[in-house]
């Protein structure tokens, strides 16, 4: 890991030194454990050996008697001389990256601009509301009875081969394969090795300072194949639609059904209208055959309409 040499401020005469240099070159005052080292952004690689084995040495010790900052090497203090017993070392810390710069806000517009800005904004939301008032509002109206129709329908499936196309994993039991071929799945994230990268600076006490470094994951998007297939399997399919119609006269009846071979019966659907006549429009209100049966042609009502298109009921 890089090395580099920091420095600090004499809190003497703010003289800025070397973090090798243990004394102020200006006032000669030695530093204190008050005194804490910067790295600057500029500051180069140590390449020198003597320069690489002091900062790798340790955290400086700090004389209990005088105060003096020592190498972590030295067994005396190197100002009163005394026994290192008792010291105290210089914190090693870590020192993160700054963050990053943010993005310069944009420049605030004029104050024209923003106040139509609002004022479209605000007509927005009253129009929408207006909408969704006009949507839902119910209002009564007078109707009379013009006509009354019914539909009754029956759809016709058959017993046919069909062919269809999807994951050959997923194809449905008694399918018959008559294709296949390799296609994308789906993407994965996938670990495609590793890169180091910076995480700050660790300042070792002594002067110096070590770049940090930690290995991260790199990924890639990966495709992942797998087989696709055509296939022919057989399904009761709808064919055909049989329908009876009528009006308020005639029975209610379901479509005779003439099936063939390898044909069936399907879903069922009934539906009783009432064409209503109002005073500026007329409706088709489908109200359910029970109240339909209720209804004769001639007969006047008051609708409830919703949204002034759906009838709702009749009263």
């Amino acid at each position: 890991m890089a090395i580099r040499e920091g420095k600090w401020r004499c809190p003497h005469c703010g003289r800025v030194e070397r973090g090798a240099n243990a004394a102020c070159q200006g006032c000669g005052a030695t530093r204190d454990e008050n005194v804490a080292f910067f790295l600057e952004d500029e500051a180069p690689e140590v390449t020198d050996e003597a320069h690489l084995q002091r900062a790798r040495a340790g955290a400086e010790w700090l004389c209990p008697y005088c105060d003096t900052s020592n190498p972590a090497p030295a067994k005396k203090c190197g100002q009163c001389g005394a026994d290192r017993e008792g010291d105290r070392a210089r914190a090693v810390r870590e020192i993160p990256p700054p963050p990053p710069v943010p993005l310069a806000a944009p420049a605030p517009r004029s104050g024209g601009c923003l106040k139509w800005i609002v004022v479209l904004l605000v007509l927005g939301l009253a129009f929408c509301a207006g909408l969704g008032w006009l949507a839902f509002r119910e209002t009564d109206e007078p109707v009379m009875v013009e006509a009354l129709t019914w539909s009754r329908s029956v759809e016709v499936e058959a017993w046919q081969t069909v062919r269809e196309e999807g994951w050959l994993d997923e194809r449905p039991s008694g399918a018959r394969v008559v294709d296949r071929w390799q296609d994308v799945r789906r993407t994965e994230r996938v670990q495609v090795g590793t890169e180091r990268v910076k995480t700050g600076v660790r300042d070792l006490g002594n002067g110096y300072f070590e770049d940090v470094y930690e290995d991260r994951p790199v990924y890639d998007e990966r495709e992942v194949r797998d087989t696709r297939a055509r296939w022919d399997v057989d399904r009761w399919v709808k064919v055909r639609t049989e329908r009876a119609e009528g009006g308020a006269g005639d029975e209610r009846h379901w479509p005779e059904l003439r099936l063939g071979r390898n044909e069936r019966e399907g879903g069922r659907q009934e539906q009783c209208l009432a064409e209503l006549k109002g005073a500026s429009r007329s409706y088709r209100a489908d109200l359910g055959c029970a109240r339909w049966e209720q209804l004769a042609v001639g007969q006047s009502f008051t609708a409830r309409v919703q949204g002034g298109s759906t009838v709702k009921e009749l009263n």
